[in-house]
């Protein structure tokens, strides 16, 4: 199924980044743990992005990355075991993009995120 969605993909749950293939995995409590030792600003731009209306998602999107791109770059460096370097160099944007969008889908992080914030208190 997912290899529909993405063009990217060799097989399933796998992206081409550069010229190296990986395996996008589930997102385990400790890897999110190792993930947030590296992020500034990302968590607060991926909520805009998450949060934002339909009709402006793509705009905020690219404001996003423009804004978080060495974050990005940082956080599929963790995720990916590939060095930072590289990913700079070799990697194109819709590849990191794909990776990303891909590991979103399969970590489920939209309804993860949807069910934390039914777990906030309503406002009055």
């Amino acid at each position: 199924m997912l290899n529909s969605l993405f063009k990217n993909t060799t097989k399933e749950n796998e992206i081409v980044l550069g010229e190296k293939k990986v395996t996008v995995k589930k997102l385990t409590p400790a890897k999110w743990k190792e993930l947030f030792s590296v992020v500034d600003n990302l968590p607060g731009l991926i909520i805009q992005v998450i949060t934002s209306p339909q009709s402006d998602f793509y705009m905020t999107v690219i404001q996003a990355i423009d804004l978080a791109m060495d974050e990005v770059i940082k956080i599929v460096s963790v995720l990916t075991d590939i060095e930072e370097g590289y990913l700079k160099n070799n990697a194109g944007l819709d590849e990191i993009v794909e990776y990303i969008t891909c590991m979103v889908e399969i970590n489920r992080l939209d309804t993860t995120v949807k069910n934390l914030k039914s777990l906030l208190p309503k406002k009055q």
